[in-house]
């Protein structure tokens, strides 16, 4: 049995990841501009797909901000679900008996 010394408190908490969130942010932005470019029409001067990677462009960055926002609310209310534990080291299992033409 490990002595109390080996004994290490851990704390464990699900966080959500932030990348998901930012990479969700922007495609909302993405969807955004397709729908409000093909509604509206493009823009004089420019081409469809011009007009839609300008319009993501100026959405991004709320979306962005509304993702973060999002990822910041869920990471608090992660906090509550934070569990403490007990971790002891393993034991190692009964090695077998070997002899000079392998185990037994």
């Amino acid at each position: 049995m490990p002595s109390s010394e080996q004994h290490r408190q851990v704390t464990v908490r699900p966080t959500p990841r932030l990348v998901p969130f930012l990479v969700a942010g922007v495609v909302v932005a993405l969807v955004a501009a397709v729908v409000l470019v093909l509604i509206t029409g493009p823009a004089d001067d420019y081409s469809t797909a011009g007009s839609i990677g300008f319009v993501t462009f100026v959405l991004s960055l709320p979306g962005l901000a509304l993702a973060a926002t999002a990822w910041l609310f869920l990471d608090r209310r992660s906090r509550r679900r934070t569990r403490e534990y007990r971790a002891v080291p393993a034991t190692p299992a009964p090695s077998e008996r070997t002899d000079e033409h392998g185990p037994r």
